[in-house]
């Protein structure tokens, strides 16, 4: 996988010295690429054994795999977006780049094989989504239903087995009011996916199936808090529904 998604995928779980040791990646990969293990340890003022423990976090088996991906990064352009039509294409070119090196067929297999599929959206925009997640199942055969609020989703865990599917779609993957329930569904090995922002948060790191989607802050003057565009979302929830269809069809 790409050197930066897997920065975005797992740079929360880093330490702050890691954190660091990425930013030199990203800022000199050209040194990176021209040293070895040991210089750059001595560069980063870090260590041999810190690289390799960088490296297998950020999911690579070694230095020289870390580097092959650096090499191959930089042939990606990363200008920063002239405009919020460019800041557009940038999060959708970073979904399309996510989706080309993700494996789908477990996932897939489990969304065929469930007794029942459950979506769950933690949002207005991101229900709006899931509905027509939902509906592109249902053409395809694929029984499902969406669950609206956190006291209705807290009511129907009761009722979900371990043959059944939740999927849950969010912005941060940190709503506090269904921590509970999905800690629940966890001890009751119900079969989790979901889909959220990148980066490590609390749905993805209880989920059996996580993917994820850029979803970049976009400038406003009215709003004290941050608003983002989560045509993202709606992206990768199309890709699967896609991916389901081409794999009932083709894959069998």
């Amino acid at each position: 996988m790409e050197f930066e998604l897997s920065v975005k995928m797992n740079y929360d779980q880093l330490t702050d010295s890691e954190k660091e040791m990425v930013k030199f990646m990203m800022n000199r990969p050209q040194d990176v690429i021209n040293m070895n293990i040991v210089e750059l340890g001595k560069a980063m003022l870090s260590s041999k054994s810190s690289v390799l423990r960088l490296a297998k976090k950020l999911g690579y088996h070694g230095f020289s795999d870390l580097k092959y991906v650096i090499r191959e990064s930089m042939t990606i352009s990363n200008q920063e977006p002239s405009d919020l039509t460019q800041l557009l294409k940038q999060d959708l070119d970073w979904v399309f780049r996510y989706v080309e090196q993700t494996n789908f067929q477990p996932f897939l297999q489990k969304l065929k094989d469930a007794r029942m599929v459950f979506l769950y959206a933690t949002g207005f925009s991101q229900n709006n989504f899931t509905k027509e997640f939902s509906k592109d199942l249902m053409l395809a055969k694929r029984a499902n239903m969406v669950i609206s609020g956190e006291t209705n989703l807290s009511m129907s865990s009761s009722i979900l087995l371990e043959e059944d599917l939740i999927l849950f779609t969010s912005l941060s993957g940190e709503t506090p009011g269904i921590k509970d329930t999905v800690r629940m569904l966890k001890i009751k090995n119900i079969p989790i996916a979901t889909i959220t922002r990148f980066g490590s948060n609390f749905l993805s790191d209880n989920a059996d199936f996580s993917f994820f989607y850029e979803a970049t802050p976009l400038p406003s003057k009215e709003y004290n808090q941050s608003i983002h565009s989560l045509i993202g979302l709606e992206v990768i929830l199309d890709v699967i529904a896609r991916k389901y269809r081409e794999f009932i069809l083709f894959d069998e």
